[in-house]
């Protein structure tokens, strides 16, 4: 088989502000460095752009610190949050990293031209036609194209190469379905999280879990996978994000028969009103509060045959205001056809990000030498985390794993991928290009989206994840063995499709093994927390050619303590 070689020090993979982040930061340690995205790099909304760049809110924020002694996000205070948020599951040094060197972060963006709305918070309006939005991966892009960067755009990375315990580069395929190899001394994985998994998401065409999927075959640990953030968002017109922040009652919830449903998932009027309570307090799904029972409903209207043809129900906030810059996101839904003062706006639960991720140190570097992660590919905040921690990490470990890749490479000899090497990892596509089966891959990956939502997000059990994991390899045979290839990007969509199918097995079996619930991750069959017995994180990686889950805490030498207050800062996330 013929293939193209590249050749390069770092190799960032990714298309989002982690990536741009990584590869200005290894250029600047001197390291020759190649940014391989799918399709263009830094166009918003198409293959390979990154959720960077996704206008999904009304609002973007990095949530900043301010200085030991003052009075806005006094750094411990921001830490405990975060330590609190994570429930006994994230890496306080990791955490520590972010709080320490956040505020530079914000910095340097400022250095390179961004503007923020707010000082304290580092806000951005969400508006696309704005200038004010985030322009973020923007900014950053007109900086790598004055350097010597290499930028190898409809580049579908398709698996690691390592040679031992040391990641020495990677193959694909590109938009045509040739075959590439790219050597490198480091590679940094900037591929996002896991979104298109799910019908409905807010993660753009690309994001299909690719870096979790290459990092697990490659021995690579993944953690806290059972944990993805979920949220409320209209489904029609147009998606956007609906956060109900100090928004005091009353909004209603009404099914396509006009009833006002939530009276039927709580005991009482007074436990209604203490949900109703906690959501203005938080945006995500979460089951450390009796807000839970809102987004159940949501879903569960929908899934009774109560909702619209938009897989939505009603919710009516013309007599409701929320407390939190409500001109902008009453602005932000016109923008979206939506007027809520006088629409019922039609709402479902949505796939955000995964809490998550790849295992890395505070090199960002993962157990596989010279193999990185950073931003949403990257694990590190537990099971909740708080708003804005997420574009904020983004650029502090983006900034941390392109250092020290372009340092690491400047101090060991670099391997060289034979051509043997390379060809043992196109077994998938000599098979996909034998492939005369009748079904179209957009067919499966629609398939696969819609059973996902249905049976992972917002709540799960026994049966639920039975199916789930009975659904996956059902799909797996299909795509060996009824796949369609109709035009060459078809390719490079299949080998996304594996990629969802081994996040996914990692997903289930993880939620499987952990039975009891725990911040976003609520198990209808073990409701309530324990820390007796599940005061653990759990690690998968691939032995074998097997999926491998074990237990082990991260924080088994330090502990954690509940922290009766919870997170004190509100809204938190």
């Amino acid at each position: 088989m013929a293939f193209k070689r590249y050749n390069t020090d770092v190799l960032v993979v990714g298309g989002g502000g982690a990536a741009t982040a990584a590869t200005i930061a290894a250029h600047e340690a001197g390291a020759r460095t190649m940014l391989a995205v799918k399709g263009r790099f830094g166009v918003p909304g198409v293959r390979g752009a990154g959720a960077t760049s996704n206008p999904i809110g009304d609002f973007w924020t990095i949530r900043t610190v301010g200085p030991k002694g003052g009075f806005f996000n006094p750094p411990d205070l921001v830490l405990a949050d975060m330590i609190q948020s994570g429930l006994g599951m994230a890496d306080p040094a990791l955490c520590r990293i972010f709080v320490d060197e956040v505020s530079g972060a914000v910095k340097r963006l400022q250095e390179m031209g961004m503007q923020f709305q707010s000082k304290m918070l580092a806000t951005m309006e969400g508006r696309a036609g704005e200038l004010k939005t985030n322009r973020i991966v923007a900014i950053q892009k007109a900086i790598i194209e004055h350097t010597n960067t290499e930028v190898l755009e409809h580049a579908n990375l398709t698996d690691l190469v390592v040679d031992g315990d040391r990641c020495i580069g990677a193959v694909g395929v590109d938009d045509e379905g040739e075959p590439f190899v790219v050597e490198a001394g480091a590679v940094v994985i900037a591929t996002g999280g896991v979104g298109q998994l799910f019908q409905y998401s807010f993660n753009p065409p690309g994001n299909t879990g690719d870096g979790y999927a290459m990092a697990v075959r490659a021995g690579a640990d993944v953690f806290n996978m059972e944990y993805m953030q979920q949220g409320l968002a209209t489904t029609w017109p147009d998606q956007g994000i609906v956060m109900l922040y100090e928004m005091e009652e009353p909004y209603r919830l009404l099914n396509t028969r006009g009833e006002a449903f939530l009276t039927n998932y709580y005991q009482d009027a007074e436990s209604l009103a203490e949900g109703c309570r906690m959501k203005a307090t938080h945006w995500p799904v979460s089951c450390r509060d009796a807000s839970l029972h809102i987004d159940r409903a949501i879903k569960a209207e929908v899934l009774a045959g109560r909702g619209t043809e938009n897989d939505a129900v009603f919710l009516d906030l013309a007599h409701a205001r929320r407390g939190f810059e409500h001109e902008l996101f009453e602005e932000f839904m016109l923008d979206r056809g939506i007027d809520i003062k006088n629409d019922l706006v039609q709402v479902q639960i949505h796939h955000h990000s995964s809490n998550g991720g790849i295992r890395i140190d505070e090199r960002a570097e993962s157990r596989v030498s010279g193999l990185y992660a950073v931003g949403e590919a990257s694990g590190w905040q537990g099971a909740d985390r708080l708003g804005g921690t997420m574009l904020g990490g983004s650029q502090v470990f983006g900034w941390r794993a392109g250092r020290f890749a372009g340092e690491q490479c400047a101090s060991r000899p670099q391997q060289s991928i034979s051509d043997d090497d390379a060809e043992a990892h196109f077994a998938d596509l000599r098979r996909f290009r034998k492939a005369s089966g009748d079904t179209d891959i957009d067919t499966m990956r629609h398939e696969l989206q819609r059973r996902m939502w249905q049976l992972l997000t917002v709540e799960k059990n026994a049966e639920t994840l039975d199916e789930a994991s009975a659904y996956i390899e059902r799909d797996r045979e299909r795509l060996r063995t009824a796949l369609a290839i109709r035009e060459p990007i078809d390719y490079a969509l299949a080998y996304e499709q594996r990629n969802l199918h081994d996040v996914a097995e990692v997903i289930i079996e993880t939620s499987k093994m952990r039975k009891e619930s725990r911040g976003p991750h609520y198990r209808s069959d073990y409701p309530d927390r324990d820390d007796t017995n599940w005061m653990t994180n759990l690690f998968a990686t691939h032995r074998n050619g097997e999926l491998e889950v074990r237990r082990h805490w991260i924080n088994e030498d330090i502990g954690w303590t509940d922290d009766p207050k919870d997170i004190r800062i509100s809204p938190w996330g």
